[in-house]
């Protein structure tokens, strides 16, 4: 006789929040700088259907990796200030949470992209990613966590918008013209993205991607493009900071706030060395079932977020380049 085998139970909301609610005691970074990856990934598991026991796994998993916060009372924050100081993160945790609780999440989040949308690089993109997973699970304490990730590694980029509008293949064009800068080995993206803010000529060139309604679609198939050409690393982070800003649309406070991210997604395509790319190296051949369920068995936090965010994006703009993204990130 055949015996049937039980279906693993699903991840649940409720569990996706105790989980969260007990991470807000570990640090936003660790290793001397690296995003804290673990939020994100788990809101980005249980949307992608992952059992509870995978995703009480990878938890136990990465947290052993993690380092804790540091006790103590933050103090007050003057939020022109102690813009881009990263020891400032729990001063940014309790200003924002007290925002939130006076005026509810929508607004809250409503009034801190006004601040922060002009630093949407912030961390590789990081404070940004954490922001829109938070928005995702809808839970108070870690988007007030986002948002202080992204406040205390504020990212600001010069841009003039002086002399015409450029579309997309002449802007790529343009920005393949700046002289490229120096930085020391190991520098992370962070540090590479502002080396590039530094150049001449950048301010007068990343400012000047013509913006309408399709703006951001171009730049995540941009994103998603070039990552199925290349799997470069930093062309990955593009591509899921370009899902976070689609998840945080309903709240930009003004359409032109969202020029900050193009300006960080030229420093970041810059970064990455990767040869930008306008269409696709082949045609996917997984199809999406296999590829989620690949992504909710790997251990790669970054695997996660991209299959997470490109099958995301696919839902608004079917694009076969999507799936070939997420192809490039699961090995076979």
């Amino acid at each position: 006789m055949l015996t049937k085998t039980a279906t693993p139970a699903p991840a649940t909301l409720a569990q996706l929040h105790c989980l969260l609610d007990a991470g807000q005691a570990l640090s936003a970074t660790y290793r001397g700088g690296l995003s804290n990856h673990l939020p994100m990934a788990q809101q980005a598991l249980l949307e992608l259907g992952a059992s509870a026991a995978r995703l009480q796994a990878f938890t136990e998993a990465r947290e052993a990796l993690l380092e804790p916060r540091s006790a103590g009372r933050p103090a007050r924050i003057a939020v022109e200030r102690d813009l881009g100081r990263p020891d400032s993160d729990a001063a940014w945790r309790m200003h924002f949470g007290s925002r939130i609780e006076a005026q509810g999440m929508a607004a809250a989040l409503r009034e801190a992209l006004t601040l922060l949308l002009p630093g949407a690089g912030a961390i590789a993109f990081h404070g940004l990613i954490r922001t829109a997973h938070a928005v995702l699970a809808g839970h108070e304490a870690e988007l007030a966590a986002g948002l202080a990730h992204w406040a205390a590694h504020f990212l600001p980029l010069p841009a003039v918008v002086d002399g015409p509008a450029l579309d997309l293949p002449d802007w790529l064009q343009a920005l393949a013209r700046l002289p490229r800068p120096a930085w020391p080995a190991g520098t992370l993206i962070s540090g590479r993205m502002q080396a590039w803010g530094t150049v001449p000529g950048f301010a007068a060139v990343a400012g000047r991607l013509r913006h309408g309604p399709d703006t951001l679609r171009q730049l995540a198939l941009l994103a998603a493009r070039t990552y199925a050409a290349s799997g470069n690393f930093t062309v990955l982070h593009l591509l899921t900071a370009s899902h976070a800003m689609s998840v945080l649309e309903p709240w930009w406070p003004a359409p032109e706030l969202a020029r900050g991210f193009s300006v960080a997604a030229a420093a970041g395509l810059l970064a990455s060395g990767a040869a930008p790319a306008l269409g696709l190296d082949r045609e996917p051949s997984r199809p999406w079932p296999a590829l989620i369920s690949a992504a909710c068995d790997q251990d790669d936090e970054h695997v996660i977020k991209l299959t997470h965010a490109a099958w995301r994006l696919g839902r608004r703009w079917p694009d076969p380049a999507w799936r070939r993204a997420a192809e490039r990130a699961i090995p076979v």
